[in-house]
């Protein structure tokens, strides 16, 4: 089956990158394919050539909160700056990165421009993988 642009960035968006931990997922170049491991309970295709996917939010690195902190810091005013904050600190950065309407804190069109970032960096962690694949599978 060929791997998807959704299947990459759906595996990537929600990769816990943590082999040791949760799993991790991973791109198998005999299978040309998109599996999930974990120590716990390792796949057969760990024995054979593979590598990891990258991660949009690799469990335990607080990326997406960094990136979201960067991000309204650049682009709101300071008052609104300090309502997500105050938020954060009673329910958490990432529920404070979230539409108001599933418990978050932001409103539609703050939702849209951080969901605009999100999807940027997801192409982008995209594009260096299928970047792997293609060397992978010996073509330029």
């Amino acid at each position: 089956m060929t791997v998807t642009d959704r299947m990459l960035t759906g595996a990537i968006a929600n990769n816990p990158a943590q082999y040791h931990g949760d799993g991790e997922y991973r791109y198998s170049i005999p299978h040309q394919t998109i599996y999930f491991t974990s120590a716990s309970q390792p796949d057969p295709k760990d024995a054979e050539p593979w590598f990891p996917l990258p991660s949009l939010n690799p469990d335990g690195s607080q990326r997406m909160e960094q990136a979201f902190k960067r991000f309204i810091k650049r682009r709101w005013p300071p008052s609104r700056q300090e309502e997500l904050e105050r938020f954060a600190l009673r329910r958490g950065w990432n529920l404070a990165m979230e539409l108001k309407y599933g418990g978050g804190a932001l409103e539609d069109n703050e939702s849209e421009e951080w969901q605009y970032i999100i999807n940027r960096e997801l192409d982008r962690l995209a594009c260096e993988v299928r970047k792997k694949i293609a060397a992978a599978n010996g073509e330029n």
